[in-house]
């Protein structure tokens, strides 16, 4: 997996980073969600949702316990001679418990004393339940039969579950006090009856009761893992949702540093497809839409400065960025000022245009207003620096046409006639003056005075066919002038930090801590919408007058079931219920300790005689604990727990074995049925086997039913144990429907148990008010069950929302990635690779950057024999993409940048500084087929551009090259194989014939040698390289030869040190260094280099960069290599 790959993949896991932390953390993973909870500062925000989820939670308990006495009332009247005061009792609780609750679901701060008055009215309702399950039944009852409660199970659940004292207080105390309660109950009512007290019997109740206090404890703390980690992933959501908005910000202003902002949302779409294409590699299969506008009234300036070339020659590396700098900031201010957009700086030139933004009758005075203001910042620099600079500026109003150039290092560029009579105008242009067409005079209602325009204008023959008159424009006072500004890096500060936010990193956008309280501020209002909703139904007895408005239940709801909780995208579903389950070693430590409970009770005298099956069973669950847990213990005695990888075979085992527990939903299912099968067979295995065992040695089927001990057919021990396993499956991790459909299985396998015992011994010992013992057994644990599946309906719909808040955060993160990727992209179409990260990640206040090469090959590439009309456009724009795919094959060591395209000329440099890292993070291996072809085509070219530079290596190998020397023989090659591309467009024929001249024609100029190189700008940065190298390579292509590539005398040279021929050309006559010689690199008609001949080889002089002779090839001891192929005479010949 490469670089990019693998940062995707980073990317896609960064959500789940939490979960990776919990996995691999000392200690028990609830309390590492308190102390991360507490680190960010959300005790409030939990604590908050916890009140609002008190509420739903009291109006579940109303509902469930109506629900409960109404079908219990119905079950007395429908089964049992039973009159209405027997169940009055179940009546006035249904009328009192929504009295007594009310006052929970009031606003808290109504109240001074909320959380007493709340923990007041647990107690009281369930005291009040307790009661009437327990004395109330008892006394109404006349029989000498024992009185079983009924609810005393559902009771203890709904104190830890759902009464307010589960929050505002300990309901640990309420829940023991009630278990006291039955307890005491059920030892009056043995008494009464006169039943002996047994530890067999009644200490087993104890026990039970005990028992679900502690499992309902532990829920209340798998309750809140869940909880916290829900209020985390929404903290978690809502920061990245931050983030998202700062990327894809950053992602548009970058987008304006290459288009203007009013349509940028226009071509968005058609941008984004570029930056993909440009990523994943499909740019030679997919054309570009050429977006081309026409804009009919507009004002274009063109700038440029005098002596630009003297002056980048002179100064140093720093010198001239700090210069250029100043210069393109002062430009940027007065362009902002008077609302006219810079279409492009190319550092001695500066191109403008007013009237594409927003169409207005005075973009003539925009723009004559900021060629004004930009000789007044030239003027005032020239004060600071004390140089010798000067602009001639021209303003003239047409038409252009805009268009977005190129398959990288996009560009938003004009062209049209008048864009060319604005050049055109520009220089023939006087220094310090406005030079304007009478179409821009025109707009101007004599505003401003003028005289009559140049000479040389006056004589140009293409303006005189133009018919063009021109007029010269100086300063002179105006209404309004342009701020006073000392042009340096320092004192324009904070005009680029206003600007500088747009192009800047994260932390110019919002710090981290800023955005942190940007979270925490917007948590405590999202708290109040999280989805806190249980069934539909218990709304009816929420009376906490709850808005709608901005609820997330109302907008999580639309992507699950009502039901069953199941998501609507079977997918979804899938991937869900496939979460690994962190909690399962603990889910497995109840199941034991239930089973150890069982085990307990067996061992109580008088002992049982399938104590040691018990046992086993028990043994077989401790095992599979093991299992779940060594992960677990593991990294508790481990050093490096965020490393930890076992080394022994055994240990490596048993490690991925408990993750494989944790992650496989067939393992870990299978394991839970397994475990679930030996605690049921454990809680019924005493009764049903000793009963069996006791009826065989009483004779039931012959001896009358009064014979029978009264204590050995007792049903409830075997329920309670059944209620024991129930209450389990609450910690058990499995989808809703298979969870209900294993407590209805155990529903059905007990009922019949019990009714075969009770209908074919016809025993009535133990009753409840108004039931007969078989119907108040089964109601028993039905009511139970039912508890379970509706608690279990609201705790699935809030996991699920846990879920959805991770799959969220995990899609968010990934447009966050996307979106910062894409802004690294569109950086990487404005600067080199190796400068983004510097220039994402920088601050304000850092210093300029600036680089210096010793020696740096720099190519102008110039189309000819095109007009710049809209089919040129289209024409210009397939040549420079077709340009810009081959830098593909030109990204090794030496790599080829392109550094700009200027009307129809394209610059490209090599030997500039290579980032591998960010290269590779802008291009996305492919997977489909369509792809695969393409890999496999670009192979193919790549073999075949390493095959060429093979068949032209050198012969020898010459003693005074150097390693970077092959920046020029790698920039040559580029070169040919850009007059390849041009050449197989001409045989082609792509209808791009002008008046039988051969289209597509480049000339091309080559130059290396030193360089200095820089970011210029703010808001709308700029890299430029600059020095005597560049401006030779630009003079070589404005003097060249169509077809051919032209070079300096001293790259001449290291081509021949390539064995690479080149032939003298001529004279030319360059600014500052005046005549200088031009030699054309020889190629054959396959456009393949030419070696040099013998005869050049004795007589071409060597020459080094201070121009100095230091000798000749025939004093050279030059190391001739055997080339593939060649015979031995071969070589000695050549020698």
């Amino acid at each position: 997996m490469d670089s990019h790959s693998s940062h995707i993949h980073n990317a896609a896991m960064e959500s789940d980073a939490t979960d990776n932390e919990l996995a691999y953390s000392k200690g028990r993973e609830w309390v590492h969600l308190r102390k991360k909870c507490k680190d960010l500062d959300m005790e409030a925000c939990y604590n908050r949702y916890i009140q609002r989820l008190t509420v739903i939670n009291l109006s579940l308990f109303l509902f469930i316990m109506e629900l409960l006495f109404a079908i219990h009332i119905l079950i007395q009247f429908a089964f049992s001679k039973c009159t209405v005061w027997v169940s009055m009792p179940y009546v006035i609780l249904m009328i009192l418990l929504p009295l007594i609750l009310l006052i929970c679901f009031k606003n808290k701060s109504q109240y001074t004393h909320f959380a007493l008055w709340n923990n007041l009215a647990s107690c009281i309702a369930a005291l009040l339940v307790t009661f009437m399950d327990t004395f109330l039944m008892f006394m109404g009852d006349k029989t000498d039969m024992h009185i079983k409660s009924s609810y005393d199970h559902i009771i203890v659940i709904s104190v830890y579950f759902f009464l307010p004292i589960a929050f505002y207080g300990i309901p640990s105390l309420l829940g023991i006090a009630v278990s006291v309660l039955y307890i005491f109950y059920f030892i009056v009512s043995s008494l009464t009856i006169s039943e002996e007290l047994t530890w067999a019997l009644h200490g087993c109740y104890a026990i039970y009761l005990i028992s679900l206090n502690i499992l309902m404890e532990a829920f209340r703390i798998f309750m809140e893992y869940h909880l916290r980690q829900m209020l985390l992933r929404r903290y978690q959501l809502l920061h990245q949702n931050f983030l998202l908005k700062a990327a894809m910000q950053k992602e548009k202003d970058m987008m304006q540093t290459i288009l203007p902002a009013d349509i940028v949302d226009t071509l968005l779409q058609e941008i984004h497809k570029r930056i993909e294409d440009q990523r994943i590699g499909t740019h030679f299969l997919t054309p570009l839409i050429l977006f081309i506008e026409l804009h009919s009234d507009v004002s274009i300036l063109v700038a440029d400065m005098v002596n630009y070339t003297h002056l980048t020659t002179r100064m140093n590396v720093k010198e001239i960025v700090k210069f250029l700098h100043d210069i393109f900031v002062g430009f940027e201010q007065a362009a902002e000022k008077n609302e006219v957009l810079r279409i492009k700086f190319l550092g001695n030139s500066f191109t403008c245009v007013s009237g594409i933004q927003e169409p207005s009758h005075t973009h003539a005075n925009s723009c004559l207003s900021l060629a004004l203001d930009m000789i007044n910042v030239i003027e005032t620099l020239r004060e600071i620096y004390g140089l010798n600079i000067d602009i001639r500026i021209a303003v003239h109003s047409g038409e252009v046409f805009t268009a977005i150039i190129g398959r990288i290092k996009w560009q938003y560029d004009i062209w049209s006639r008048d864009v060319d009579i604005a050049y055109r105008l520009e220089s023939l242009g006087m220094p310090g003056k406005v030079h304007v067409s009478q179409t821009t005079l025109d707009f101007l209602h004599n505003e401003y005075f003028y005289d009559e325009g140049t000479f040389l204008a006056k004589k140009d023959p293409i303006l005189q066919k133009a018919d063009i008159v021109t007029y010269l424009i100086g300063p002179q006072p105006r209404k309004f002038t342009i701020k006073a500004v000392t042009f340096s890096y320092i004192s324009i500060s904070e005009y680029s930090v206003a600007s500088s936010s747009r192009v800047t990193s994260d932390k110019d956008y919002d710090t981290t801590d800023e955005i942190r309280e940007k979270t925490h501020e917007g948590m405590l209002e999202k708290v109040e919408y999280m989805p806190v909703d249980g069934i539909q139904l218990a709304k009816i007895f929420d009376f906490s007058y709850r808005t709608e408005r901005g609820n997330e239940d109302y907008m999580f709801k639309p992507y699950i079931s009502s039901f069953w909780r199941l998501f609507r995208h079977s997918e979804v579903e899938w991937n869900y219920i496939n979460e690994p389950n962190l909690l399962l070693k603990y889910s497995l430590l109840i199941i034991l300790f239930v089973a150890t409970i069982f085990l307990f009770q067996n061992l109580i005298p008088p002992k049982t005689p399938f104590v040691f099956k018990l046992l086993l069973l028990l043994v077989a669950i401790m095992i599979i604990c093991f299992f779940a847990f060594y992960k677990k213990i593991a990294i508790q005695f481990s050093n490096s727990p965020n490393t930890y990888e076992p080394k022994c075979f055994a240990n490596q085992w048993l490690v991925m074995l408990a993750e494989l527990l944790e992650e496989n939903l067939t393992l870990r299912i299978f394991t839970y049925i397994i475990c679930i099968i030996l605690i049921y067979v454990m809680a019924t295995l005493n009764t049903v086997l000793l009963k069996l065992e006791q009826m065989q040695r009483s004779g039931a089927k012959s001896l009358p039913d009064d014979d029978l001990d009264r204590e050995t057919f007792e049903p409830w021990e075997a329920t309670q144990n059944v209620i024991m396993v129930l209450t389990a499956m609450f910690f058990v991790c499995v989808p809703q429907f298979f969870k209900a459909a294993i407590i209805a299985m155990m529903c059905i396998l007990h009922i019949l148990t019990v009714h075969t015992f009770y209908h074919s011994l016809r025993r009535v010992q133990t009753t409840n008010m108004g039931l007969i013992s078989e119907l108040a057994s089964i109601w028993y644990i039905l009511a139970f069950a039912l508890l379970v599946l509706i608690k279990e309906q609201h705790v699935t719909y809030l996991k699920s929302v846990n879920y959805h808040y991770k799959s969220l955060h995990r899609k968010k993160h990934m447009l966050t990635e996307k979106s910062k990727l894409n802004a690294k992209i569109i950086m990487a179409n404005i600067l080199p690779s190796h400068v983004v990260n510097l220039f994402l990640n920088r601050d304000v206040s850092d210093e300029l950057f600036y680089e210096s090469y010793d020696k740096v090959a720099v190519l102008f590439a110039t189309i000819v024999n095109f007009e710049s009309e809209k089919t040129g456009l289209r024409v210009l724009n397939e040549y420079i993409c077709l340009f810009d795919d081959l830098l593909a094959n030109y990204i090794q060591n030496f790599k080829v940048e392109k550094i700009k395209v200027t009307g129809w000329t394209y610059m490209a440099a090599c030997g500039l500084k290579v980032d591998p890292e960010m290269d590779s993070a802008l291009t996305m291996p492919l997977s489909t087929s369509r792809a695969k072809s393409y890999t496999n085509g670009k192979q193919n070219k790549l073999i075949e551009y390493n095959s060429t530079l093979r068949a032209h290596q050198s012969r020898f190998v010459h003693p005074l090259l150097e390693p970077d020397d092959s920046c020029v023989l790698t920039l040559a090659h580029f070169a040919a194989d850009l007059l390849r591309i041009m050449q197989d467009i001409s045989i082609l024929n792509l209808s791009m014939s002008y008046g039988g001249s051969m289209p597509g024609q480049l000339k091309i100029g080559i130059s290396h040698g030193p360089a200095v190189a820089g970011v210029v700008g703010m808001s709308r940065p700029h890299y430029d390289i600059w020095g005597h190298t560049v401006n030779m390579a630009s003079h070589m292509a404005f003097a060249g030869v169509a077809g051919r590539i032209q070079v300096t005398e001293r790259t001449a040279l290291t081509l021949k040190r390539f064995d690479i021929k080149c032939e003298y050309h001529g004279i030319t006559n360059a600014k500052i260094v005046g005549e200088i010689p031009m030699f054309l690199v020889d190629l054959d008609e396959d456009l393949n280099f030419q070696c040099i001949d013998e005869i050049d080889s004795d007589s071409f002089e060597i020459v080094d960069a201070d121009g100095q002779d230091r000798n000749s090839y025939s004093n050279v001891n030059i190391l001739y290599l055997e080339p593939s192929g060649s015979s031995d005479d071969d070589v000695n010949n050549k020698k």
